[in-house]
């Protein structure tokens, strides 16, 4: 990992004479995002968002992702422009929920362009194993689909695979940056699985548009190369203080 942190800033040193405004079709950004992340100036951030979430939940995420389970969760409904693949499996801690509601209304304030976004599995009601995943049983994992320069015709029904060539950049950037503005928050994101191929060409992406170096390393430094995860990103999620039995 240490390896390709080093390649990674090395690129941003020697791309930053590509800097620019624009994005990939030619338009400017749109006026909300600031000139730092590309994020929006006003979001409403993720610690506020999980406080809209109902108090009076005592959600608790127990044990680890690989072994555990949950208490009295929160469930991610969807929306305008997110289609649930399996909304049996959409249960997480009310932080986990929140950010991610927040990390997608960023990126559709950003990209309003932006192509439905195939939202995969948190955990089961109560946790616990669920198929096809090692992990997802303590409400600390999501899976989320690509945006892609053109939608495949079995997405948002399926993951599909994605190639640099492929891969729509832009709004993958927005998703990435805004779930890494939790990183230092209780509950918040604590790495991201990723494709390698496709985390380089998001981060090309970035350095031609002039996204600092401070703002490049607090996104790939959560990053990790996974096997398989070139249709989809994982996101996995840190034990919050009052989940004495997470870990």
């Amino acid at each position: 990992m240490r390896s390709v942190l080093v390649g990674l800033v090395l690129l941003c040193l020697c791309a930053t004479a590509l800097a620019g405004p624009k994005e990939r079709t030619g338009r400017r950004l749109d006026k909300r995002v600031t000139t730092h992340d590309g994020l929006p100036a006003k979001a409403v951030g993720a610690t506020a968002a999980a406080r809209t979430e109902p108090k009076k939940r005592r959600d608790r995420s127990i044990g680890a992702p690989w072994s555990g389970r949950l208490q009295d969760p929160a469930r991610f409904e969807g929306g305008e422009r997110l289609h649930v693949r399996r909304p049996w499996r959409t249960y997480a801690t009310r932080t986990t929920v929140a950010f991610i509601r927040q990390a997608v209304r960023d990126v559709y304030a950003v990209h309003p362009k932006a192509h439905v976004l195939a939202i995969g599995d948190f955990s089961a009601q109560t946790g616990g194993r669920i198929t096809e995943h090692a992990s997802h049983q303590s409400g600390r994992d999501v899976d989320l689909g690509l945006f892609y320069k053109k939608p495949p015709k079995a997405y948002p029904n399926a993951f599909v695979r994605a190639t640099p060539a492929t891969l729509d950049p832009g709004p993958m950037w927005t998703l990435l940056a805004s779930l890494a503005r939790t990183a230092d928050e209780d509950g918040g994101v604590q790495m991201i699985f990723l494709d390698r191929k496709l985390g380089t060409a998001v981060y090309q992406w970035a350095v031609k548009r002039g996204i600092s170096q401070q703002h490049l390393e607090r996104v790939f430094r959560l990053m990790r190369h996974i096997p398989k995860h070139d249709d989809h990103i994982h996101v996995r999620f840190k034990c919050r203080a009052a989940d004495t039995r997470c870990r």
